[in-house]
C-alpha cells in the first residue's frame, strides 16, 4: 500500500511539472471529475494520510430512555370540536389516536375520513356508547364493536384495516368487566385505557387552566403517558386547552406517538 501511495504522488507531481493544466481523475468511491491539476495534487497528497475506505451514514440512534405520550380523544367525531382538534394537531405535526363512536362516524363521515387521511389512528369506541345496552352482556358489546368496524370500512374503503384497538366507554377497569375484557381479547381486539387525564370529563366546560393542572397532577413524569381527552360537541374547552397541553408536554421532552406504536 505504501508503494502504491508513493507511485501516485510521483505521477501527480510529474503531471504538474510537465505543464498539464487539467486532466481526468478517477478515484475509488468517487465520481469522475475534471479539475485543476494543482488542486488535484494537493487533495491527493492529503488523501494519502487518510483511510481509503468509503464513508457510511451514521446509524439512527434510538433513545430507549425517551418519554412517550399518546394523545387520545374519545366520543367523536363532532363537527364543532374534532375538526378544530385536527387543525391544532396538524399545526404541531402531531398524530393522535381517536376512539370513535360508530353512529357518529355515520353522521360525520367526512371528519372520520379526514382523521384517517391525516395519519391519525382510528380506534373503536362501540356503536352507541349506551352503557345500559353494551354492558348488558359481552355479546352486546362485541356486536357493537363489529358494527362499528363495518361503518369504518364503508367510509374509509379498502385501504382501511380492521382496527384492533378499542376503548371501553368509561374504561375497562374493575372485576365486573372481566368477562367483557376476555371476550374482546378472544375476538382479537386490544382494549386500552389511560394513565393520565386532563379532567375534561369531570365537569361542564372545565377550564383550560384546570385541564392543564390535572394533566400535570396525573402525568408525574411517566415514561409512557396515555392521555384521556374528549372530542364530543360539548368539549369546546378541550380545544382551547390543547395547545397549552401540547406545549407543556414538549417542554417536558415527550415524544408524541399513536397507540399503534405502543408495546403491549
Amino acid at each position: 500500500m505504501q508503494h502504491l501511495k508513493t507511485s501516485i504522488t510521483v505521477i501527480l507531481l510529474t503531471i504538474v511539472f510537465t505543464g498539464v493544466l487539467s486532466f481526468e481523475v478517477i478515484l475509488p468511491y468517487e465520481t469522475v471529475a475534471i479539475v485543476d491539476a494543482e488542486d488535484v495534487v494537493e487533495e491527493a497528497i492529503d488523501d494519502l494520510t487518510e483511510e481509503e475506505t468509503p464513508t457510511e451514514e451514521d446509524p439512527i440512534v434510538i433513545d430507549e430512555n425517551a418519554k412517550v405520550v399518546y394523545l387520545t380523544f374519545d366520543d367523536g367525531p363532532s363537527p364543532d370540536v374534532t375538526s378544530h382538534i385536527l387543525d391544532i394537531l396538524k399545526e404541531y405535526n402531531i398524530q393522535a389516536t381517536f376512539f370513535v363512536i360508530g353512529n357518529l362516524a355515520e353522521q360525520h363521515p367526512d371528519i372520520l375520513l379526514r382523521t384517517w387521511e391525516e395519519g391519525h389512528l382510528v380506534g373503536n369506541h362501540t356503536y352507541t356508547h349506551n352503557f345500559r345496552h353494551i354492558y348488558g352482556n359481552p355479546q352486546n358489546f362485541l356486536d357493537e364493536v363489529e358494527r362499528t368496524d363495518e361503518v369504518f370500512s364503508s367510509i374509509l374503503g379498502t385501504d382501511y384495516y380492521k382496527s384492533k384497538f378499542i376503548r371501553f366507554p368509561g374504561g375497562s377497569f374493575g372485576k365486573r368487566l372481566q368477562p367483557f375484557r376476555q371476550a374482546v381479547g378472544e375476538a382479537g381486539y386490544i382494549s386500552i385505557d389511560w394513565n393520565v387525564v386532563t379532567g375534561d370529563a369531570e365537569g361542564h366546560r372545565v377550564s383550560p387552566q384546570k385541564q392543564l393542572t390535572r394533566l400535570q397532577e396525573t402525568l408525574q413524569n411517566k415514561k409512557e403517558a396515555i392521555v384521556l381527552m374528549h372530542d364530543s360537541n360539548t368539549k369546546q374547552t378541550t380545544v382551547e386547552a390543547l395547545p397549552e397541553i401540547i406545549d407543556y408536554l414538549i417542554s417536558q421532552d415527550y415524544v408524541f406517538k399513536t397507540l399503534k406504536d405502543y408495546e403491549f
